[in-house]
């Protein structure tokens, strides 16, 4: 086996875990929603049901570029693309209330899918992640909560991810950062999880 296709594996494998750790956090989510009824949960069922798609899609990429069917990879990264934009949509959406105002976000989109579909959502999903790295980093400084850090850690980690999977799409082998970018990903998804539970094991 060589090293690119030892660096293939590995991806896959990280996608797998990060696959169930969403997923997990995903049924935390739906579960609290289900006894609190609170919309936090709701919005974070919604993004962890949609980032674990985007691991799943990409997965599924993975393979069928093993099987040299690289159109339909193709679509299937676009596709993993969209739903971790959503994913991150809703993880910021308490703080998104002015991105419906911004005009700019939305000229931006249209001209970025006609380019590049997979560069656009990536680049709206950076946007989500940095307003909500800056809300939350402006929270922490009021609070000093250690459940908030956390937050911040795991959204520095989704950032990132997002990062360098879009740094990729300009580059010639872009297996490297991708495996880097799963990386931060997976720990990301472990530090957003945390509060999760700790949040859900308070108010059960």
């Amino acid at each position: 086996m060589g090293f690119l296709e030892f660096l293939g594996v590995a991806k896959m494998i990280l996608e797998v875990i990060a696959l169930v750790i969403t997923f997990s956090a995903f049924l935390i989510s739906y579960k609290g929603y289900s006894v609190t009824k609170r919309p936090v949960f709701a919005r974070l069922s919604f993004a962890f049901i949609f980032l674990s798609a985007n691991f799943l899609l990409q997965f599924f990429s993975d393979i069928l570029n093993i099987l040299e069917l690289f159109s339909l990879s193709y679509y299937s990264t676009v596709l993993s693309s969209f739903f971790e934009m959503l994913g991150f949509f809703f993880i910021a959406v308490s703080h998104m209330i002015k991105v419906s105002q911004e005009r700019k976000v939305y000229s931006l989109l249209l001209a970025l899918v006609i380019i590049n579909p997979v560069v656009a959502f990536k680049t709206l999903s950076l946007y989500f992640i940095f307003y909500a790295i800056l809300e939350s980093l402006l929270s922490y400084y009021k609070v000093r909560s250690k459940t908030i850090l956390l937050t911040v850690l795991g959204l520095i980690g989704f950032s990132l991810n997002t990062l360098l999977t879009w740094i990729s799409e300009f580059t010639t082998y872009p297996i490297i950062l991708n495996l880097f970018a799963l990386v931060f990903q997976t720990f990301g998804i472990i530090a957003f999880f945390v509060p999760i539970w700790i949040y859900y094991r308070s108010v059960r």
